[in-house]
């Protein structure tokens, strides 16, 4: 097997355990029985589960960002904005037992996770530009600036979910309800946001 090929084998055969039985329940050894290779082998690729959890997370965000295309799909920029809302929390819902684990692992392998993050955020970004701008090119909604119109957008997303998930002063990682709840909050939001730029 190709080198690249066999990392790629072990990065699914881990996306595959961390979503069944959670990052935290997982071991090294468990993910080289899969495979059936040894642990030594393992570890030539990956010298521990963090610098694994973070070849997979990165490879579960790149599936997302492919799936981007389809937030322009109606011709109403709000449908649009909801749509992308839903396919993030469906994302978050599918692969819930590995993004929980950034909770730990952001502690242990800060630098590790920053390229996560940032991707994530400028997917995030790109796609919201995206209907945006779509809107504006036809004629539905009054921007001037996007790039701030998109920044301002998302700073109060960032903001609503920050009050809605902190439990006695205190962020935490929400629940799959919470998750639900937050979603809730967003489409609200989102449509006083898009009704405040129409013409």
């Amino acid at each position: 097997m190709k080198q690249d090929i066999k990392k790629e084998a072990i990065i699914q055969a881990a996306e595959k355990r961390f979503i069944h039985f959670t990052v935290a329940k997982t071991t090294m050894a468990e993910i080289a029985g899969d495979l059936g290779i040894s642990k030594p082998l393992l570890y030539y690729y990956f010298p521990d589960k963090l610098a694994l959890y973070a070849a997979v997370i990165s490879h579960v965000v790149e599936r997302m960002q492919q799936s981007d295309g389809e937030a322009l799909k109606h011709s109403d920029p709000l449908k649009n904005i909801i749509a992308h809302l839903q396919r993030r929390k469906d994302f978050v819902m599918q692969y819930y037992n590995i993004i929980e684990f950034i909770k730990v692992a952001i502690d242990k392998a800060p630098e590790e996770l920053k390229p996560f993050f940032q991707r994530v955020k400028t997917a995030d970004f790109k796609a919201v530009r995206n209907i945006f701008e779509k809107g504006k090119k036809e004629k539905l909604l009054n921007i001037r600036d996007l790039d701030a119109t998109t920044q301002l957008f998302l700073n109060c997303l960032d903001g609503l979910r920050y009050v809605l998930l902190q439990q006695g002063g205190v962020l935490v990682f929400p629940t799959k309800e919470q998750f639900d709840a937050v979603f809730t909050k967003e489409k609200e939001f989102a449509g006083i946001f898009v009704k405040g730029i129409q013409f």
